[in-house]
């Protein structure tokens, strides 16, 4: 039965765009492992590279590597409990980020790498709810770091909330559904036996 019909209680709503939390290691606070200032979370997106070959007129395409695509966050700036602001520059930092000393010392030729950097931000994941709070779908970025800061903007023409945004690359992402773990680079794909009723889903082999 189409979710837009169901009128028996039981059948749930679809997902909606605004019922998300967001986990970030190194931007959670003592009180609470979600990010509750987070505005928005571009979920991951996977490309898959093609090679042609050219014959006479004609040219065939064959499947390559996959590459995942940098994910966005968008964050509220508050100041209490939590200064976000302040908590993106410490991680820059924590990344491997000096700001250039006299060049006399061993600061000198600290630098960043992607140790430090995944190290850094920890593990990140944001999952889709329900309207009972409950995990319908997670996402897992694996050996995240942050490749792009941005403070916000002022002006003094308006009164908006500052918002900070965060660019993640990573190397690949698993995925949550009710439990049950797809990762698209690992994974075989298996179609339920449910395919005949309209839901199926992959499943790790």
């Amino acid at each position: 039965m189409p979710f837009w019909t169901a009128v028996d209680g039981v059948t749930p709503d679809p997902k909606r765009v605004s019922r998300f939390r967001v986990r970030i290691e190194a931007l959670a606070d003592s009180s609470n492992s979600y990010v509750w200032y987070a505005k928005s979370f571009s979920k991951p997106s996977a490309e898959i590279k093609s090679t042609k070959h050219k014959y006479l007129n004609h040219t065939f395409n064959y499947p390559g590597s996959v590459e995942w695509s940098p994910v966005s966050i968008e964050l509220i700036d508050p100041t209490d409990p939590v200064d976000a602001g302040g908590s993106l520059a410490q991680l820059l930092v924590a990344m491997g980020y000096k700001i250039p000393p006299d060049g006399d010392d061993d600061l000198s030729f600290v630098t960043i790498s992607k140790r430090k950097a995944t190290t850094a931000l920890g593990d990140i994941s944001v999952s889709e709810i329900d309207d009972s709070g409950n995990n319908l779908e997670t996402w897992t970025l694996q050996q995240a770091f942050v490749n792009k800061f941005e403070w916000g903007s002022l002006k003094y023409e308006g009164d908006d909330l500052n918002v900070l945004k965060l660019s993640i690359t990573y190397d690949w992402a698993t995925c949550t559904l009710n439990r049950q773990e797809l990762s698209p680079i690992e994974a075989q794909s298996s179609v339920s036996s449910e395919t005949a009723s309209g839901k199926s889903y992959f499943s790790k082999s």
